[in-house]
């Protein structure tokens, strides 16, 4: 970026320095004016806050979805171990899944993650310090037959905390 900011700067100058270029003033001010956009979004691109290009997300994305974490998958539900307890799940004993997200008033950062209710126990698993939570996801959706990834949020109450039902078990026929 920088290489072609120089570069750009130096054909300006010649520009400048030969006016008219071609005998030809349209022809001048294009390559000037030209010069000056190529400049301005170069410099823009070059002190802008994104340094990450989308192949390195991409890239990020991917092993994400196939990083287990702390679970094991088989075809009847999903292991995983919490403070030296290993758990398992079974997919026919899961009633509800929320998405929840907690803002903080003290800082920019929100708890989020997913909450998992079984027969048996409820699981709270968060985003930022649960090792596969993306590929949990992705199997929750391959294995509950109505699990939603985009339902509408509902405000569960005043403080903030905002839940979103992304499966719920239908009653028996």
């Amino acid at each position: 970026m920088k290489k072609i900011i120089a570069i750009t700067s130096v054909v300006l100058i010649l520009t400048l320095y030969n006016y008219p270029i071609f005998d030809d003033k349209k022809i001048t001010f294009a390559v000037i004016f030209l010069c000056f956009v190529v400049i301005v979004f170069s410099v823009a691109k070059l002190y802008s806050g994104e340094k990450e290009d989308y192949e390195a997300f991409e890239k990020e994305m991917d092993r994400l979805h196939e990083d287990n974490g702390i679970f094991e998958y088989t075809n009847d539900g999903f292991y995983f171990k919490q403070k030296n307890i290993t758990e398992f799940i079974k997919w026919d004993e899961i009633i509800l899944i929320y998405s929840f997200h907690i803002p903080s008033p003290f800082s920019e950062r929100k708890q989020s993650g997913l909450e998992i209710i079984t027969d048996r126990k409820s699981y709270e698993f968060d985003d930022t310090v649960t090792p596969g939570i993306v590929k949990l996801s992705d199997q929750l959706y391959g294995n509950l037959p109505n699990y939603t990834m985009n339902s509408p949020t509902i405000r569960v109450n005043n403080f903030g905390l905002v839940k979103t039902k992304l499966y719920e078990r239908k009653p028996p026929q």
